[in-house]
């Protein structure tokens, strides 16, 4: 899709998860779509949100039902079809394992959490979390013990840190919020950094 991109790096994704987890985190219409992917910096153009929403109906991803307005006018209101939910589960459990943290598209990932299975949330973000501690511990050894680093090497060093450390105080308040006993989905998670 040529009118959504990303601001910062990106993984390689699905094109279209960014409109379907907008769609999962609440049935809407396309412009709220576009506002919210706007809103949290990925760039979208009307035309594109509309276009792709328009052909996620006919493949049948989407659903949409007509209602009417607060002044009367008729409007869609977008909710995800079956296919809609297995491709937002799959995306959202592979952003929320590498993409980073301060990503607009992990964002998105957190928004639709509830649409992974239960099961796997918390092991999706304890792998991350033990990935980033392993990480941090090279980092800080790196810097302790490696050979003599000039300013800018050492800056950029203790900047990685600090993400790392942050990034693993957000992982550990997700987890430890995540009360779920029984049926339950996870409500709410901390907004990503």
């Amino acid at each position: 899709m040529g009118g959504v991109e990303n601001r910062a790096q990106s993984v390689s994704m699905d094109d279209d998860f960014p409109i379907l987890a907008a769609v999962a985190a609440s049935p809407t219409h396309s412009y709220q779509v576009l506002d919210h992917l706007q809103s949290i910096g990925v760039k979208a153009t009307r035309s594109t949100v509309f276009r792709r929403v328009d052909t996620l109906i006919a493949e049948g991803v989407l659903e949409a039902r007509m209602e009417r307005g607060p002044r009367g006018h008729a409007r869609r209101t977008l909710a995800l079809g079956e296919e809609g939910r297995r491709r937002v589960s799959e995306s959202a459990a592979r952003l929320l394992r590498e993409e980073p943290l301060e990503s607009p598209f992990f964002s998105l990932a957190v928004s639709c959490a509830s649409a992974l299975d239960e099961d796997s949330l918390p092991g999706i973000l304890r792998a991350r979390m033990a990935r980033a501690a392993r990480q941090l511990t090279s980092e800080e050894r790196d810097l302790r013990l490696g050979p003599g680093h000039d300013e800018w090497e050492t800056l950029t060093r203790e900047r990685r840190i600090a993400h790392l450390v942050a990034d693993i105080q957000w992982l550990q308040a997700a987890l430890g919020r995540r009360l779920v006993t029984g049926t339950e989905r996870p409500r709410h998670l901390p907004e990503a950094v």
